[in-house]
């Protein structure tokens, strides 16, 4: 199983994707959220655009863990 790492890791996905683990009760990896733009000015406005954007990825990444936790019994 690769680890989910990077920018790449947590770009929007269109479709569900195929996850290969050894857990045969996940058939594909549910789809990354879509992050919220940063914008160029406003650090307020940045700070902001930030937080929410670690709150999606942190959820996703929570979702993923029950996820597995599910499918090992644990």
């Amino acid at each position: 199983m690769s680890a989910l790492t990077g920018c790449a890791a947590w770009a929007p996905a269109s479709t569900v994707e195929a996850w290969p683990v050894s857990a045969p009760c996940i058939a594909a990896r549910p789809a990354a959220p879509t992050l919220p733009a940063v914008p160029s000015h406003g650090i307020f406005e940045q700070v902001q655009a930030l937080l929410a954007r670690e709150q999606l990825r942190a959820a996703h990444v929570r979702q993923l863990e029950l996820l597995l936790e599910a499918c090992s019994g644990g």
